[in-house]
């Protein structure tokens, strides 16, 4: 039996031998989310993470559990003209009413806009809602953010992608946990946005309200676009009091009768 001893005994050295490699390769599990995860505070200069800090978004009041019927009614909407009005379908606008699920903080910034135009036009609530619903969510917010007093003249469009997300937290100075914090988002979703991955199936991965966000802070932030207002608190204080601080102190609305 000498040689069956043999094999034997050159199979445990073997098995001895892939042992002692695992026990120095990580596990592939942890080591692959370690390897792919992005870096989410996007800087060298910060030093290590402080696990201990709060990166729950910065929030907004409740909207839409309490008025989002009572503003829909007094603009004369139906709950598909909501989901026009946000990009959405007249389900998800329906599901938002009875549920109360939905309210995201970029939607409830431009909501509380809405409510505050409504409130101080001297048009008729069929007459605002029908001007709103013609411009839509970004539009709106933009319009909102330009100096001039009227809807149509500042208000735009413009296309977004990873670039420019980018350029707008750059230009900022604030780190991708930051900008997540300021519009209400997991600290994770800033990467996904700055991907060119992301962007190259040519969908928009921002949805109006936080495209609207993203391209109001971008004009106020540019020195180039001097139409556009700028918030009182700067830039460096302001990345801590979240989105709706931003809209408060730099959006203003009024809608006047037609003719």
């Amino acid at each position: 039996m000498p040689q069956i001893e043999g094999i034997w005994e050159g199979h445990l050295q073997f098995l001895a031998y892939i042992i002692t490699i695992l026990a120095v390769i990580p596990d592939n599990d942890n080591y692959m989310a370690s390897e792919m995860q992005p870096d989410q505070d996007d800087s060298l200069e910060d030093g290590p993470e402080d696990n201990s800090r709060d990166r729950a978004p910065i929030e907004t009041p409740n909207f839409f559990e309490e008025k989002l019927p009572d503003l829909r009614e007094k603009l004369g909407w139906t709950q598909a003209n909501m989901g026009q009005f946000f990009g959405v379908s007249k389900i998800t606008a329906h599901r938002w009413e009875k549920h109360g699920d939905g309210g995201t903080e970029a939607r409830k910034a431009v909501l509380r806009l809405v409510a505050d135009c409504a409130e101080a036009s001297s048009a008729q609530g069929q007459e605002i809602g029908n001007v709103l619903l013609n411009a839509g969510t970004v539009r709106t917010v933009t319009a909102a953010l330009h100096r001039s007093p009227g809807l149509r003249e500042g208000g735009l469009d413009e296309p977004l992608g990873w670039k420019r997300v980018f350029s707008v937290r750059d230009r900022l100075g604030w780190t991708q946990t930051e900008f997540a914090l300021f519009l209400g988002v997991t600290h994770s979703v800033p990467a996904v946005w700055e991907s060119r991955d992301t962007w190259e199936s040519g969908e928009d991965p921002l949805g109006n309200a936080i495209r609207a966000a993203i391209l109001a802070l971008d004009l106020s932030s540019d020195p180039d676009r001097p139409d556009y207002r700028e918030p009182k608190s700067g830039w460096d204080e302001l990345k801590t009091s979240g989105l709706q601080a931003f809209y408060d102190e730099a959006l203003e609305m009024r809608i006047y009768p037609l003719g």
